[in-house]
């Protein structure tokens, strides 16, 4: 289920830092766990895994924030001045359409504070609006989509990710592992691991031509001593995905990619439905 958060600033002018991304998702959690401490644990701590419980999943991501105007950043600046009067968030989850309601009171009229020890921006949510993700019945839809936040997509060489570039070729090799991945952590059963050519055979990405595509590095536990971790992303661009409807359905909702939950990366919304192979 995907939702639009429209929030308020507090104040005109307001400095926010440019790596919002990791004090936002603390913020998701604590507002979690206030309302279902339960839940909130079971995500932080463990999550959705596969079988071979080598991998786990959180199943919820968010965007980046919709500013629709700010003050021109200046080389060396490290925060951006907000001068919009609405701001909006697209906040996504993986869940039951029964818990809408309670998305919806989880996060009305909350505030939220983003900050570091140098700047801070503090919003109260207005109003939360539902919106709908509408796939076509069939086998293998195909669906146009455009990011909202960084995507990351890497492969993990000596221990270490290896970022990709959306026009790497190796890109939607991890690409359709990753959505396949989230889609089997959800089934009752647990489903069946599938390896990178049976993934590739339900998961096809084409990335569209001539496109201004941007790079983004974010940090993890920003300012923590020995903790710090720099991510690359990559965003402004739109793709065709074509998988079976169940398996997009996870996808869009989950989260694209890696540090989904994390830092709000691969969320994305579908531009055009465009055909039903």
């Amino acid at each position: 289920m995907r939702f639009q958060l429209v929030l308020k600033p507090l104040r005109d002018r307001q400095q926010l830092l440019f790596n919002y991304q990791y004090p936002l998702q603390a913020w998701i959690y604590k507002l979690l766990d206030r309302a279902d401490s339960g839940y909130a644990s079971f995500l932080h701590e463990k999550g959705y895994s596969l079988p071979n419980g080598h991998k786990f999943f959180k199943h919820f991501t968010f965007s980046s924030l919709i500013i629709p105007n700010i003050k021109k950043p200046r080389p060396g600046d490290s925060c951006m001045v907000l001068r919009s009067s609405e701001i909006s968030l697209i906040v996504s989850f993986y869940i039951d359409q029964a818990a809408e309601s309670f998305i919806v009171g989880l996060f009305q009229n909350q505030q939220l504070s983003l900050y570091n020890k140098d700047y801070q921006a503090d919003f109260i949510v207005e109003r939360v609006e539902t919106i709908p993700v509408n796939i076509p019945e069939g086998m293998a839809p195909t669906v146009r989509l455009r990011t909202l936040s960084p995507m990351v997509i890497a492969e993990k060489i000596e221990n270490l990710d290896q970022y990709l570039h959306p026009e790497d070729e190796r890109f939607a090799i991890f690409l359709a592992q990753n959505v396949v991945d989230k889609y089997l952590s959800v089934q009752e059963n647990g489903g069946l691991a599938m390896d990178a050519v049976t993934a590739q055979q339900l998961v096809k990405f084409r990335l569209l031509p001539e496109q201004k595509i941007k790079q983004r590095g974010m940090l993890v536990k920003e300012g923590k001593e020995g903790k710090q971790t720099k991510v690359i992303g990559f965003h402004n661009f739109e793709f065709e995905l074509t998988a079976p409807r169940q398996i997009l359905e996870v996808a869009i909702a989950s989260g694209i990619g890696k540090y989904s939950s994390t830092l709000g990366c691969g969320c994305v919304e579908i531009a055009v439905v465009i055909k039903q192979r």
